[in-house]
C-alpha cells in the first residue's frame, strides 16, 4: 500500500465474492492506495463467544488510483475486483470529507496496558454479556484475567473477565 495523495480522488470498488485478499494483493502490486477498514465483532458460535476482525464494508474496498499507474482502467482490470461503483457513465468519487471521517473512525487504536486491580476493589464491567454490572475483585490471575464476585439473583457468583474490559470505581 502506498501513501495516499490528498489531491487524488477516492473511489469505491466492488469485490468479487471472497476476493478481498486477491484484490489487496494485486492492487499492492500496482502501487494503488487502498483503504479496507475492519472492525472487531463478537459473535456467538455454539456455546462460545468468538471475537474476530471483519470487514466494515463487506464486498467493497476504497481505492485511490494514480494516473502514473494506469488510473481507473487499471482498477477495473484488477483480479479480485468486479467494477468501480458508478453513478452514471463515470466512476463515482467518494467525497473527501467522508473519506476523512472514515479514516478517522477506523484508525488503528493504541492499546494501553490493562489496569491493575487488587482484591476488594469495586469495578464496572464494560463489555460482554455482563456489561454495566458492578462487581468486586476477588483475585487476579496471569494473562490479565480478573476473578470477580458479582451479585446475580441474590447470590455472589464468581466470573472471570479480561482486565481490559473493567473500569475501577472510586468510592
Amino acid at each position: 500500500m502506498t501513501q495516499d495523495d490528498p489531491h487524488l480522488p477516492w473511489h469505491l470498488a466492488q469485490l468479487r465474492p471472497n476476493g478481498l485478499a486477491m484484490a489487496l494483493r494485486n492492487l499492492a502490486r500496482q502501487s494503488v492506495t487502498v483503504f479496507a477498514p475492519t472492525e472487531t465483532r463478537t459473535e456467538r458460535r455454539g456455546q462460545k463467544f468468538v471475537t474476530r476482525e471483519a470487514p466494515a464494508f463487506p464486498g467493497y474496498v476504497f481505492v485511490q488510483p494514480s494516473p502514473a499507474t494506469g488510473g481507473i482502467r487499471a482498477i477495473n482490470g484488477t483480479r479480485g475486483i468486479t467494477k468501480l461503483v458508478s453513478l452514471g457513465p463515470e466512476p463515482a468519487v467518494v467525497p473527501p470529507d467522508l473519506m476523512a471521517a472514515l479514516r478517522l473512525r477506523f484508525a488503528p487504536r493504541i492499546e494501553l496496558p490493562p489496569p491493575e486491580f487488587s482484591p476488594g476493589d469495586r469495578v464496572q464491567i464494560l463489555a460482554g454479556p455482563l456489561a454495566d454490572f458492578i462487581a468486586q475483585v476477588e483475585a487476579t490471575a496471569p494473562q490479565d484475567r480478573v476473578y470477580l464476585l458479582i451479585d446475580l439473583m441474590g447470590r455472589a457468583t464468581r466470573v472471570a473477565v479480561d482486565a481490559k474490559h473493567l473500569r475501577g470505581l472510586t468510592e
